[in-house]
């Protein structure tokens, strides 16, 4: 809730400085005075870029400083300066994407990312494309990945490609086909965490729960230092009525992520079932 209150407070701060700036006599510099509602480090950045307005480098370090401080519509802002005056430069595009999938602008990053695919066409770009299409159920996600399977590029990406697939069937509800691509992904890289645990989910929610444990236990001997593989491996045991292994699963996955506090009212509430 904090989140949205700074917010609000944000916005009205930015409305009283845009109604004084109308009204300012001229000759005011409202630039410094807008500026001013930002962090010492931005307003400092911007100043240099007043200074300096061709610098590319204050520009790229005032849009990193602004995302890492959530300011992410004002540094989408700063890197349409950049696109503005360097329209072909694959790298701005690409970060413009990422920055429109951090305010959930699904639309926004799809366009970013083929226009960077467009200048130049990698799997790294497909690949983004292709995950933003599966979460929308589109298409287009099967078309990207089996693109980037056929030119038989390194395995990781044919195992993202899999991955991603395997999500597309996943939120369209074809189960199957989804366990057969995140299987594929593995067949690629035995290593694909993610994919043993979406393959896990499937089973969880088809309530299959020793199949599911059988899945999450191989999932945490591969990355046994991944919180979510024993936490997942705890429920499935609990359910299975296995307590005694359930409040150790549970307890080592807490131990790994702390924050996990699923795990610890998981312990408390089999514990209290003892009694």
């Amino acid at each position: 809730m904090w989140v949205f209150l700074e917010m609000r407070i944000f916005l009205c701060i930015l409305l009283v400085i845009v109604f004084f700036s109308c009204n300012n006599p001229k000759g005011t510099n409202t630039t410094t005075d807008k500026a001013s509602v930002y962090p010492v480090i931005v307003q400092d950045l911007m100043q240099a870029i007043n200074r300096f307005p061709d610098s590319a480098e204050l520009r790229v370090q005032l849009i990193d400083t602004m995302d890492s401080l959530n300011l992410t519509r004002e540094a989408l802002s700063q890197i349409d300066s950049l696109i503005t005056k360097d329209p072909a430069n694959y790298g701005v595009w690409f970060r413009k994407g990422e920055l429109a999938i951090k305010i959930a602008d699904t639309a926004l990053a799809i366009q970013s990312f083929a226009t960077a695919s467009k200048i130049y066409s990698n799997p790294d770009v497909v690949l983004t494309i292709a995950n933003l299409y599966a979460a929308q159920k589109n298409k287009l996600a099967l078309e990207l990945c089996n693109t980037i399977i056929e030119q038989k590029p390194d395995r990781t990406y044919i195992a993202h490609s899999y991955y991603i697939m395997g999500l597309y069937f996943g939120n369209t509800g074809n189960t199957k086909n989804a366990i057969d691509n995140f299987n594929n992904c593995i067949q690629n890289n035995y290593f694909y965490i993610d994919a043993y645990l979406e393959i896990g989910w499937m089973y969880v929610d088809q309530q299959k729960f020793e199949k599911a444990k059988e899945i999450f236990e191989t999932a945490t001997a591969i990355k046994p230092t991944d919180a979510r593989g024993h936490y997942w491996a705890a429920k499935c045991l609990e359910k299975l009525g296995q307590s005694d292994k359930a409040i150790n699963a549970y307890q080592l996955a807490f131990n790994l992520d702390n924050s996990l506090s699923e795990a610890a009212e998981a312990i408390s509430r089999i514990k209290a079932a003892k009694k």
